[in-house]
């Protein structure tokens, strides 16, 4: 699991259990973290009825630095502390952040100073950073990597009390991508279908989230690791059908990535199964997969594969084109890659 997941649920941990900063400055490249970890300082840090007094949001495009220590050196009404936000700090110069040094050096012990930066990263060499890191908790959201959305949607679905497989968890990511709002989105109405304690299936995924179980990128690349030429037709021809939502040059770039996985399991011949999973950046639960495939595209095979995707990469791109349709490409490819001695 990454440094980040990880730092994310210290910070959660700690507000839920209500242990806080007097700051917390949170900035980086993913917003969802940002966004997630100010809810959970807002839920947690004052009782519904000390909200009114207490609680004090500010925007970065309308506020200046003047306003927000202004209002972190006021007291409580009524309440063991106060918070205070500032929102979308990322409009803020650099300088701004200068105009804050002296209380960063001695923040107010009543008062939590949320600012959240979205989309950017501070300077960590300024002299007011260095301050901070005495009184503050610092978190630096960085986007994840996409071999750690699996792990990210397992660890959701278990916060829900729900639970979820890992074949699943991958064919969720896969469709769904990297963007952890929307990602979580739909994870969410998930769980809230699959109800406490209950596990999310196939069937479920496909009836709410529209992703057929049987027809997809990841039992395409099974059926092709596996040599079972008459499944990956039947699936090619279910893209064929709907190529909005099974777009050519995904599904390429897809299986480009799943060849040179296989191509790295050849590279390791002789490695654990779990330094294979470290590898390949997978779940060791997969390694079998690739293992499997790996005894089907020897490294000849494989380098022919590679070629025939590049070709048809360039095709779906509109170079050395015909009149073939995106399905008719797609199934064409496939009887190349896995007919015997085509590759030769």
């Amino acid at each position: 699991m990454s440094k980040t997941l990880d730092a994310f649920r210290k910070v959660v941990k700690d507000v839920r259990g209500g242990t806080f900063k007097p700051l917390y400055l949170l900035h980086g490249d993913e917003g969802y973290f940002i966004d997630r970890i100010g809810e959970e300082i807002e839920a947690h840090a004052l009782q519904e009825h000390e909200r009114d007094f207490n609680l004090t949001v500010l925007y970065g495009k309308d506020s200046d630095p003047d306003q927000v220590r202004d209002a972190c050196l006021r007291f409580p009404m009524m309440a063991e502390r106060q918070l205070v936000v500032l929102r979308e700090a990322q409009t803020w110069k650099i300088d701004q952040f200068d105009k804050l040094a002296a209380y960063f050096k001695k923040p107010t012990p009543t008062t939590v100073l949320v600012i959240q930066v979205k989309h950017k990263k501070l300077d960590g060499r300024r002299a007011w950073f260095k301050d901070l890191k005495k009184h503050a908790v610092i978190f630096e959201s960085k986007k994840l990597y996409d071999n750690e959305m699996p792990g990210w949607i397992q660890g959701y679905v278990k916060f829900q009390k729900r639970r979820i497989g890992e074949r699943e968890a991958l064919l969720l990511a896969e469709h769904l991508g990297s963007d952890l709002a929307r990602l979580t989105k739909q994870v969410e109405k998930l769980c809230i279908m699959a109800g406490e304690g209950e596990a999310i299936t196939g069937d479920l995924i496909e009836r709410i989230i529209g992703i057929n179980k049987d027809y997809n990128i990841f039992e395409l690349q099974n059926a092709i690791g596996a040599n079972n030429a008459e499944k990956a037709q039947r699936i090619a021809n279910y893209f064929a059908s709907a190529p909005k939502d099974h777009p050519l040059v995904l599904t390429v770039g897809m299986l480009n990535a799943f060849f040179t996985k296989v191509a790295l399991v050849h590279a390791g011949q002789g490695k654990s199964q779990g330094e294979l999973a470290s590898l390949l950046g997978v779940s060791p639960f997969f390694v079998k997969d690739y293992a499997n495939a790996a005894r089907n595209f020897p490294p000849d095979r494989l380098a022919e594969v590679q070629r025939l995707l590049r070709d048809t990469d360039l095709k779906t791109k509109g170079v050395g084109s015909s009149s073939a349709t995106d399905g008719d490409l797609l199934r064409e490819l496939l009887a190349k890659v896995m007919t015997p001695g085509r590759l030769n």
